[in-house]
C-alpha cells in the first residue's frame, strides 16, 4: 500500500493517465469518494478502475441511456453480455 494518501492519489492518477484520459477530466461527470477506497485498502489502479466504473455509470445515466437489467450495472442500456456492479471484484491479471 502507499505510505499516505497523497502518494496513493499520485498513484490512481497515473492509473487513469494509462486509460489516455486524465483524472483532471473524468472529475467534471462526477463524484467518486477515493479516501473511502484509501481507507479500505485498494489498490490504487483498483481504485482507478472502480471510479472509471462509476464515472460511466454516472455518464450513461446522464444520457438516460443506462443498463435497465440491474440497478447498478456501469454498462450501457442493451448491452451484450452479464450486467457488472461497479463495486464488483475486478479480474485477476
Amino acid at each position: 500500500m502507499a505510505e499516505s494518501y497523497e502518494k496513493w492519489m499520485d498513484e490512481v492518477r497515473a492509473a487513469f493517465d494509462s486509460l489516455i484520459l486524465p483524472a483532471a477530466h473524468w472529475h467534471a461527470i462526477g463524484a467518486f469518494d477515493y479516501r473511502s477506497e484509501y481507507d479500505a485498502g485498494v489498490k490504487p489502479k483498483d481504485a482507478a478502475m472502480k471510479a472509471n466504473r462509476h464515472w460511466w455509470h454516472e455518464w450513461n445515466q446522464t444520457l438516460n441511456q443506462d443498463c435497465l437489467k440491474t440497478e447498478d450495472c456501469w454498462l450501457p442500456r442493451n448491452h451484450g453480455g452479464q450486467c457488472q456492479q461497479i463495486g464488483e471484484s475486478l479480474p485477476k491479471r
